[in-house]
């Protein structure tokens, strides 16, 4: 994740407690690697853009 992202919008978005728990989960697997836990955020905008890259098949140019 880009640290130096301009013009962000916010996107409130509900999910379900497995879904949270799902994220959580991927959030000590990232402790583990990293050393780092990314935020809930971090973990939902990666799934969106890798989501956005299958779906669109075209890599996001760097910011």
């Amino acid at each position: 994740m880009s640290g130096e992202r301009t013009q962000q919008r916010q996107v409130n978005i509900r999910l379900d407690d497995e879904t949270l728990a799902r994220i959580d989960e991927c959030r000590s697997l990232e402790l583990k690697k990293q050393g780092v836990i990314p935020t809930r955020s971090d973990v939902v905008r990666l799934a969106l853009e890798a989501y956005l890259v299958s779906c669109l098949d075209k890599p996001q140019p760097p910011k």
